[in-house]
C-alpha cells in the first residue's frame, strides 16, 4: 500500500533550515493539506519530498524506501508532483502533453499501449479537457494549462500524489471538481498531499492537516482539532473567525494583519 514517511526532516535552501525537524507518516487513504503563508516553505517541502531538493537534515521515504536510494523512474511510478508554476512552451497537443505522464510505465522509446491510451483518455475526462485534447497546449489559458498539468499527473497514476497549490487559477466549478477527485483518489487507496492557501478548502476536503508556522514550528492533526482562531491567527498573522454551524463552518478574516 502507498505510504509517505518523513523522519526528522529539515528543508530549506543550502544549509539553512526553514523548520524544526518534521516527522509524520501518511498512509493509503489519507488526504493531507499543508497550510501556511507565502514564503513559509510549502513549495520547498513539496520539492524536498519529491527528491528535487536535498534535505538540510533528516530523511523521506516512499513505501518504506528512502528517496535517496530509489531510481528516478521507479520513484516516478510511486510518487508524482504537481509544481506550483508550470511552463507550457512547446507546441504539443494537450493529448500529447498528458501522454507524457505514462513515461514512467513504459520501456524506453516504446509507443503507447491500448491501456496507456485509455488512461490518458480517463485523465482528460477527469479534468474536463476532452474537447481540448487536440489543441496546442501552449495556446491554452492559464487555468486550462493548469488542468492539463493535473491530467498529466493523473495519467502517471502514482501511489503518492504531491500537489503544490493545485487549484490556483481555476474557476469554482473546476476547483470543486478537482478537489473532489483528489479526495476520491485518496479514498481509493492513494496518498494525497496538497498545499493550499484556502483554509475552507482544507477544512472541507482534507482529513489530515500540516500547519507550517512563520517561526519554523509546525503542528499536524485532524481539521476539527487544529482549525481554531488562535492557531489560524498564529499561522497567518490575521484574525479569522468561524461562521456557520459545525457541518457548514467556514473561516473569514477580520481586522488588520498582526505585525510580526
Amino acid at each position: 500500500m502507498p505510504s509517505l514517511q518523513i523522519d526528522s526532516l529539515c528543508f530549506g535552501y543550502g544549509s539553512e533550515a526553514m523548520n524544526r525537524p518534521l516527522s509524520l507518516e501518511a498512509h493509503a487513504g489519507e488526504f493531507w493539506a499543508v497550510l501556511g503563508e507565502n514564503g513559509v516553505g510549502k513549495s520547498t517541502l513539496m520539492a524536498t519530498l519529491a527528491g528535487l531538493r536535498r534535505p538540510v537534515a533528516g530523511h523521506a521515504f516512499v513505501d518504506g524506501v528512502s528517496l535517496s536510494r530509489m531510481p528516478r523512474k521507479v520513484l516516478a511510478r510511486r510518487l508524482g508532483l504537481l509544481l506550483q508554476h508550470v511552463d507550457v512552451s512547446f507546441p504539443y497537443s494537450v493529448r500529447e502533453t498528458v501522454s507524457a505522464g505514462r513515461y514512467a510505465h513504459r520501456p524506453p522509446w516504446s509507443p503507447l499501449t491500448r491501456k496507456d491510451r485509455e488512461i490518458v483518455d480517463w485523465a482528460l475526462s477527469q479534468t474536463g479537457l476532452q474537447a481540448l485534447a487536440e489543441r496546442r497546449a501552449d495556446q491554452l489559458s492559464g487555468g486550462e494549462q493548469r488542468r492539463a498539468a493535473i491530467a498529466t499527473l493523473l495519467a502517471q497514476q502514482p501511489g503518492v500524489m504531491l500537489l503544490d497549490e493545485p487549484v490556483n487559477h481555476l474557476d469554482v466549478r473546476h476547483e470543486v471538481e478537482l478537489m473532489t477527485h483528489f479526495r476520491d483518489y485518496a479514498s481509493q487507496g492513494g496518498v494525497v498531499m496538497v498545499s493550499l492557501h484556502d483554509v475552507n478548502l482544507a477544512s472541507q476536503y482534507a482529513d489530515r492537516l500540516l500547519l507550517l508556522y512563520p517561526d519554523g514550528d509546525w503542528e499536524l492533526g485532524e481539521p476539527d482539532t487544529l482549525l481554531s482562531e488562535e492557531r489560524l491567527q498564529r499561522l497567518y498573522g490575521v484574525p479569522l473567525h468561524a461562521v456557520g454551524s459545525h457541518e457548514y463552518r467556514f473561516w473569514v478574516p477580520l481586522g488588520k494583519p498582526k505585525r510580526r
